[in-house]
């Protein structure tokens, strides 16, 4: 697919959005993306019910929001959401199951089982990768076994990743902060992070609208996104002073 046909699938309102009567599991939302998807899919009106993922069993304060320990009791679900967590995003704290990038087709056995129909996997990378046109095709042995499992729709979002916080000295930091700063001026607005909240709604709202099939988007489709539904969320660039 190519970046103007990406484009177009994920800012033209091709499909219906999912209707209220819609279950979604949700994989592996750890990280600060990937909690902010979570509150946006138990905040949105598309979903009665968010079966999540957990280590062990937790109470819920909602009644949409479902916690689930795996292979604990059958479950359905229309749509599955899967975020691939890297170690950073981990927190020993956290009581949600995450999955690396070695457990993705793990977690895509467990959506298929749920009768998930809709596959969306968000697979953040550096704003540098964001440069490649390989990022907005179906691009390692992984993703091909997802294609192979046949999902109805199955949507694969790369948001920008966010930088980490500068560790060591003060210097270190400030040196490091400087050049971050530096590269976030050279590269294109484009492909500058999302702050989390923006991103998962611009996720959530482009799941809503792809249609049936394959589909690969990346950080210009997301701002595209947020440019025409929450202009006003759009990152601001970074100067130096």
């Amino acid at each position: 697919m190519s970046l103007m046909e990406a484009a177009r699938a994920a800012s033209a309102p091709a499909a219906p959005a999912p209707g209220p009567q819609r279950v979604a599991l949700a994989l592996g939302l750890v990280g600060s993306l990937g909690e902010e998807l979570l509150a946006a899919l138990v905040g949105t009106d598309n979903y009665r019910l968010v079966q999540v993922a957990v280590k062990s069993p937790i109470a819920s304060a909602t009644s949409k929001f479902r916690p689930w320990v795996i292979g604990s009791s059958v479950i359905t679900a229309d749509d599955a959401f899967v975020c691939v967590a890297d170690d950073t995003q981990r927190s020993p704290h956290s009581p949600i199951q995450p999955f690396d990038s070695d457990k993705l087709l793990e977690a895509a056995r467990i959506a298929r089982a749920a009768g998930a129909r809709r596959l969306v996997v968000v697979a953040p990378l550096s704003a540098l990768l964001q440069m490649n046109a390989a990022t907005h095709a179906v691009s390692n042995e992984q993703e091909l076994a997802l294609v192979e499992m046949h999902f109805a729709t199955l949507l694969i979002v790369r948001p920008t990743r966010e930088a980490d916080a500068p560790a060591g000295s003060w210097l270190q930091r400030n040196v490091e902060s400087l050049g971050r700063a530096v590269l976030d001026i050279m590269l294109p607005a484009q492909v500058q992070p999302l702050r989390p909240k923006t991103a998962a709604l611009a996720i959530l709202t482009a799941a809503a609208r792809t249609p049936p099939g394959v589909h690969v988007i990346g950080a210009r489709e997301l701002v595209i996104i947020v440019a025409e539904s929450m202009p006003g969320l759009l990152p601001k660039r970074a100067r130096l002073r």
